[in-house]
């Protein structure tokens, strides 16, 4: 699964190539050679929107920012550059998910690679053509991901509102952290993996990484 360092690496890829750049068309089947081609990923493109509810969300939308908290990635979209956001697509990139940008390498992740050697990919569940000719790919063989429209303010719904804080935005301090770990029950990975409790964006290597040059066994070592 895509952990905070990927999600943050696939952030500043959106950030220095689609902020600034204008939603002018969408395609929300998918394509690429998978098996639901000239499909609409329901599961993906989840809680019940339909493709022309996303698309009059969406289509004209200039993209004014790329965020992240955690594993969760989402754009702010707004009408003028100078204006505040309206509304955002928040990406969860679950197991397999990432986003492409056509021309531009594709991200590397610890467990899994990702072929872009044709355009779409396989497994495309939605394409988005930006304004200038940028072209971005969300793909999930596995469709575990989930991409939601939320409001202006994507910090204050679900799923993000329930997140703990950033490891690197807006970390806890030594103090805060070690009260937040003492009021939790649990081994200290299980901790550390749980995305609303401690920190939020550590996922199992990481986890193992941390631990390791603690020198904490995380099986032994218990929060109590």
């Amino acid at each position: 699964m895509p952990e905070l360092p990927e999600v943050e690496a696939q952030r500043r890829t959106l950030e220095l190539h689609v902020v600034g750049r204008r939603i002018d068309d969408l395609n929300l089947t998918e394509q690429g050679g998978g098996p639901r081609d000239g499909t609409f990923d329901d599961k993906v493109i989840a809680e019940g929107v339909t493709p022309e509810g996303f698309t009059a969300s969406v289509k004209g939308a200039l993209i004014l920012s790329a965020q992240r908290r955690g594993k969760q990635l989402w754009l702010e979209l707004g009408l003028t550059a100078t204006g505040p956001p309206v509304s955002s697509l928040l990406v969860h990139l679950g197991m397999t998910g990432s986003l492409l940008i056509r021309g531009v390498a594709a991200p590397r992740y610890k467990n899994f690679s990702i072929a872009t050697d044709e355009w779409p990919p396989r497994f495309t569940k939605l394409e988005m053509v930006l304004s200038g000719g940028v072209t971005v790919a969300y793909t999930d063989p596995r469709r575990f991901g989930r991409i939601l429209l939320r409001g202006a303010d994507a910090l204050s719904s679900l799923p993000l509102c329930a997140l703990a804080r950033d490891p690197v935005v807006g970390p806890p301090d030594a103090g805060e952290f070690r009260d937040l770990l003492c009021r939790l029950n649990s081994p200290i990975k299980a901790a550390l993996l749980d995305q609303n409790r401690a920190v939020c964006g550590v996922g199992n290597w990481v986890a193992d990484e941390v631990l390791y040059f603690c020198r904490y066994h995380h099986c032994a070592a218990t929060i109590v």
